[in-house]
């Protein structure tokens, strides 16, 4: 049922327009006004005898433990870990613990039953409730269901609140509530350090064994192993490998050069040139000073050459030196090389000494580092035990202060406060706006109502959508007059209908052109639009070339009308089909110059023989032969017929019956023609009741006729 009041409203509030609401508002202006008054004055009356609440308040700041203070920089923007501690205490703040304090306080108990036995109850619990002192547990429930802990985003602030009948009350309860919840948490400190303290000291006893046993266990170590301290010793050999690793490098480095030398030397052959060129013999000095004064003395044959011959005594001379210095420089050039074959010998055995020393320094190192490996194990094991125990000693002497020195984390920023003005009921409030509510209520409802239910009665029902009212036709009593209201205009042309026609017309020539396609539809059957697209029609004829269209296929009753048409005559259906020409389709009708096309053969769907574009392009070429083309179509809402030929037509006409039509069907209807891109260009009100008693009664009989004499319907 509410989807479909949900529905039908939605359906309501797509179609209408704003002033539509303001219309129905000023018809129920008076019931809306009376009911609100009188709901608004049940609340008021209601609210006075409702007991009055009071609120007190304060504000607190809950810190955090020194023990929780943050360590990292990540902490100060994660807000999860302090969101979950002020839960935590807001949690406590409403828990049974906090309000035990409060309620098993013989004192306090009695504070609060001697504020209660004060309080003036309301006229409600004077009636039925008999008042009797507040028992623990009746504190207790009161006292969790009227307090409340409200904290302030992203800080340690905590605003709390009491509501309570008196504002003596309502102060006393926030009083004890902070009271309590600090003798609660430092309560439970004590209880905490108390039992840390005691685990401690167990851990500490366990701790002293340990360090005991690990010192023995060192002791024992070094003895076995004759150590006292090893870090001189491991330094030294560290030093040793150290050295001789250099040593050895260094040998090494020179056997490399008199190797290469000895080389050298082989090399030469005994050629004396050649081995002078070896740099480690030139820098000998006593080969050095012989190569001089070898050179000196062949420097001096060149001299003599020049002026004396090989036979001259000088010559001869120089030469017996000169060879004497090369044979001194042979022997010793030989003598040093013996020398440096002997030295690298030397330098061999030295590495090969230096080597074994080292292998033997590396092997007592590594067993040095296994004896230290093993101390520095125990050692270890007294370090960390004695750190332990000193760590838990530290905390003993903690938790034994902390037992005698426990503070609350709590700060009271503002002191509780009660208001001596009550926060509820709030009659002003109560009264204002169960009248606004109700008023809203009851529009909604008489709006919906009248919606639902109301039907199109006067022009006044169509001004909401902002359309011209192109007629107002009355209605017409055929059972007394015997005419046929097909032909009204003509057989009766002095009745207020046939004026309401000609009004029509009048209005239509000045408002739409000639030579354009006029499409007369309603939203149901049965509401008049073949009668008023007849009539319309008979009215034109008179002075233009018309051309009535009876698009109805599923339904005609033009053809079976007063004027009994040929109903196997070909019509639009042959038209659409290309069954027959145009011209073969007309009928006049009798007496007038009127030209009809009947529906002709019926058919179950217009849709199926023809499209927007074709019945378009026909239309356009009857306004090129007609000053006026009606089409008399179906109903929009039943079948879909309307909406193709609404495309296609230049004008749409729709026909509205006085208390037949509905406002949501017309809304309906207006609404298909929307979701086309098409809109309505002029109502037609039909069978408006004029009668005597009836409101327009006046307004349609009176003008017509001067003489006075009342016509008869």
């Amino acid at each position: 049922m509410e989807k479909t009041l949900f529905s039908t409203l939605s359906k309501i509030a797509e179609g209408l327009e704003i002033k539509y609401y303001w219309i129905v508002f000023l018809k129920y202006l008076k019931p809306i006004f009376f009911i609100s008054f009188l709901i608004s004055l049940l609340v008021l009356l209601i609210s006075l005898n409702i007991e009055k609440k009071y609120r007190s308040y304060a504000t607190i700041v809950i810190e955090a433990d020194e023990s929780q203070k943050i360590v990292n920089i990540e902490e100060v923007y994660s807000l999860d870990n302090q969101a979950s501690r002020i839960n935590n205490q807001i949690a406590i703040l409403n828990s049974d613990d906090v309000v035990d304090y409060i309620v098993n306080d013989k004192i306090i108990l009695s504070e609060f039953q001697e504020l209660f036995r004060g309080l003036e109850p309301s006229l409600i619990k004077r009636l039925f409730v008999k008042k009797e002192d507040i028992s623990k547990e009746g504190l207790r429930g009161y006292l969790k269901s009227n307090f409340s802990v409200n904290n302030i985003p992203r800080s340690d602030v905590l605003e709390l609140t009491f509501i309570s009948a008196s504002p003596k009350i309502s102060k006393l309860a926030l009083q004890n509530i902070i009271k309590s919840y600090q003798r609660y948490e430092i309560d439970s400190k004590i209880v905490i350090t108390s039992y840390a303290n005691e685990k401690i000291s167990d851990r500490l006893k366990e701790l002293t064994k340990q360090m005991e046993s690990a010192e023995k266990n060192l002791a024992k170590y070094k003895e076995e192993n004759n150590l006292v301290d090893t870090g001189d010793v491991k330094e030294l050999k560290i030093k040793q490998i150290e050295n001789l690793s250099d040593t050895i490098l260094e040998l090494q480095d020179k056997v490399n050069q008199y190797q290469s030398d000895l080389l050298a030397i082989k090399l030469a052959k005994g050629d004396v040139n050649q081995l002078t060129s070896i740099q480690d013999l030139m820098v000998r000095p006593e080969i050095k000073n012989i190569y001089e004064s070898l050179m000196g003395s062949r420097n001096n044959l060149e001299s003599l050459r020049l002026l004396y011959t090989n036979e001259h005594p000088k010559v001869k001379k120089a030469l017996q030196t000169i060879a004497s210095y090369e044979a001194q420089l042979v022997k010793i050039i030989n003598d040093n090389i013996d020398k440096k074959t002997f030295e690298l010998t030397n330098l061999k055995n030295s590495i090969d000494i230096n080597k074994k020393s080292l292998t033997n320094a590396t092997k007592e190192l590594r067993d040095l580092e296994e004896k230290e490996s093993g101390m520095l194990k125990f050692s270890r094991e007294v370090s960390s035990s004695r750190k332990l125990y000193e760590t838990f000693l530290q905390r003993v002497k903690e938790t034994n202060e902390a037992q005698n020195l426990q503070i609350s984390n709590v700060k009271i920023i503002e002191d509780p406060i009660a208001s001596n003005t009550p926060v509820s009921p709030n009659i002003k409030k109560n009264t204002i706006l169960a009248f606004l509510f109700s008023a809203i209520g009851v529009y909604f409802y008489l709006f919906y109502r009248d919606l639902n239910s109301s039907t199109v009665k006067d022009p006044t029902s169509l001004d909401m959508f902002d359309t011209l009212v192109l007629a107002n036709l009355p209605k017409v009593n055929i059972s007394r007059k015997g005419f046929h209201v097909m032909q009204m205009f003509l057989e009766d042309n002095e009745s207020a209908f046939a004026e309401a026609v000609r009004n029509a017309r009048t209005v239509m020539e000045s408002k739409f052109k000639t030579n354009k396609s006029y499409l007369v539809t309603s939203s149901s059957p049965s509401e008049g639009k073949t009668t008023v697209a007849f009539n319309l029609a008979l009215s034109l004829q008179k002075n233009y070339k018309v051309l009535l269209i009876e698009a109805d296929i599923r339904k005609p009753s033009v053809a079976a009308s007063y004027y009994e048409f040929d109903e196997n005559h070909k019509g639009l259906s042959e038209i659409l089909t290309n069954e027959v020409s145009f011209s073969d389709t007309i009928q006049k009708v009798p007496g007038t110059k009127l030209e009809f096309i009947s529906s002709g053969k019926r058919r179950s769907d217009l849709s199926d023989i023809v499209n927007v574009a074709k019945f378009k392009k026909f239309l356009d070429v009857l306004n090129k032969k007609y000053d006026y083309v009606i089409v008399d179509s179906a109903p929009i809402l039943p079948v879909s017929d309307t909406l193709v030929l609404a495309q296609a037509s230049d004008y749409i006409f729709y026909v509205t019956r006085s208390n037949v039509t509905g406002v949501l069907s017309l809304m309906s209807g207006i609404k298909k023609l929307k979701n086309i891109n098409r809109n309505v260009n002029a109502f037609i009100l039909n069978d408006l009741d004029i009668s005597k008693n009836s409101y327009y009664g006046y307004y349609y009989q009176q003008p017509y006729y001067y003489s006075g004499e009342e016509k008869p319907y």
